[in-house]
């Protein structure tokens, strides 16, 4: 429950107002009100705050309480409710609300701005801003709108409110901490105020102005009891989905977990690994069990769709789909780079807060080597290389089950020959006829031979791979991606 005598008791102990609050008594102009909705979540934004605020019943030069008459809820505009009038004339990303209550026997209004998001809040079509306690248009301020710009840029998804003004009883009710304590290696708080600090420190909570907290996305996308419990973010839980055969038609099983990401990712792999097939070998005179797909990529993909996926949109969830011959793990959000360029492109994130989280709990590679070690790991087990499709919707990656090379199209032939040659110059070498062989798993005979001679013909005709030295024998020709 917010404290609002809390917090119009901090914000009167500053000695004057800032670019982020402004006291009134009683003046309550409607078009000053919609500019200081303007300046101030522009302000907010610039300086990288969530709220503002305009206290109506304190003082301006004393900071003294002392009452107001000014009653928003009952305020017309031309005969326009005062809060639908602001909406009118304000830009659709501003966002406020009006409280009451009373402080030291004196009634008190408080306006609670939100930061801006994306772009600046207009009023009338005109955007303000802050300078110091002053109300300023932001065209007369270029240094002041090139600050906001930056910071607007640098907003991330991951640090808003998933759900505000939480008690810390609440903060213990709607996050693991205690997975939060054991994931990072961090020592038990001696009391629940050392506890707060911590996820404080790590964005996992914020602080707010009134004493309470706020819950950020990053907080419960990761560490949730239960993701329902947050509006925002309730359709991100993640869903496991086992079809009898190819197609959607026939729901075997279904499951969907609602904590948060790196609570529940190993309940979850166990899960999926018991949805997959497996097979029986002879090794050593022994039967072995033989999995059917690469536990390291499928754990390595299902990281990156966590991490990549689009925050701010809707309409897609986070899911694995078990075929009985393929596996997709889809996300929303198309990827970021050229699926040509999974290995070698520079690291990028949608979702960096995430991203270093989930390293920092060893749920996911250093940042940019989870595909070199995705394309590693199936080569090692001679399984085929994921498939990558994305569109502006989202991001989805199939892992069929093992073929031979007889078995595959020439499409999927290509794709394995050419993230053979990008992971072999990763790590300082090049394919060749030969290590082609070995990565397909096949016999070291004349037939093989040429088969891998004309699959390189034709990837060199498409312009997938390219020859390091055209000086040398065709016999002793080593091959590098096109873009080495």
């Amino acid at each position: 429950m917010k404290d609002l005598g809390a917090l119009v008791k901090e914000l009167v102990d500053h000695p004057t107002e800032l670019e982020w609050f402004e006291f009134k008594h009683d003046t309550n102009k409607p078009s000053m009100i919609g500019e200081r909705i303007s300046a101030i979540a522009n302000s907010c934004a610039m300086m990288e705050r969530f709220y503002g605020y305009v206290v109506w019943g304190v003082e301006d030069g004393t900071h003294k309480i002392l009452g107001t008459e000014f009653k928003p809820e009952t305020q017309k505009v031309k005969g326009q409710e005062l809060k639908s009038w602001l909406h009118n004339n304000l830009s659709d990303n501003a966002e406020f609300y009006f409280d009451e209550t009373t402080v030291d026997d004196h009634r008190v209004v408080i306006l609670t701005i939100h930061a801006s998001k994306h772009r600046p809040v207009a009023f009338q079509n005109c955007e303000y801003i802050r300078d110091g306690s002053y109300t300023k248009k932001l065209m007369d301020r270029p240094q002041l709108a090139s600050r906001l710009w930056s910071a607007l840029n640098r907003q991330s998804v991951e640090m808003m409110a998933a759900v505000e003004d939480c008690s810390p009883g609440d903060v213990r009710h709607l996050l693991a901490h205690d997975s939060f304590l054991t994931m990072l290696n961090l020592p038990d708080p001696t009391n629940e105020q050392s506890l707060m600090d911590l996820l404080v420190d790590n964005d996992v909570i914020v602080k707010q102005d009134n004493g309470l907290y706020t819950v950020t996305v990053l907080g419960a996308l990761l560490f949730a009891k239960d993701l329902s419990k947050f509006d925002r973010i309730g359709r991100r839980a993640l869903r496991i989905i086992k079809y009898n055969g190819t197609s959607k038609s026939d729901i075997a099983r279904q499951e969907q977990d609602f904590r948060g990401y790196a609570v529940g990712f190993e309940d979850n792999m166990r899960t999926l690994m018991l949805m997959l097939p497996s097979s029986e070998v002879i090794t050593t005179g022994k039967a072995e069990l033989r999995e059917q797909y690469s536990v390291v990529a499928i754990r390595e993909i299902l990281a990156n769709a966590m991490i990549h996926q689009d925050l701010g949109t809707t309409g897609m969830n986070l899911s694995i789909e078990v075929f009985s011959n393929r596996v997709e793990i889809s996300n929303p959000g198309p990827i970021l780079v050229d699926k040509e360029r999974l290995i070698d492109a520079a690291p990028r994130s949608r979702n960096e807060k995430v991203a270093t989280m989930m390293r920092r709990v060893k749920l996911c590679e250093e940042l940019g080597s989870g595909w070199d070690k995705i394309v590693e790991s199936c080569e090692k087990g001679i399984f085929p290389v994921p498939t990558v499709y994305s569109d502006d919707n989202g991001t989805r990656v199939v892992l069929t089950a093992p073929t031979t090379y007889t078995e595959m199209n020439i499409e999927e032939r290509l794709w394995n020959c050419y993230m053979h040659a990008c992971s072999c110059f990763s790590k300082g070498g090049f394919l060749t006829n030969s290590s082609l062989r070995d990565r397909f798993g096949l016999e070291r005979n004349n037939t093989n031979m040429v088969r891998m001679s004309n699959l390189i013909a034709e990837a060199k005709t498409r312009n997938l791979i390219k020859v390091v030295d055209e000086n040398t024998s065709t016999r002793m020709y080593r091959y590098v991606p096109f873009w080495a």
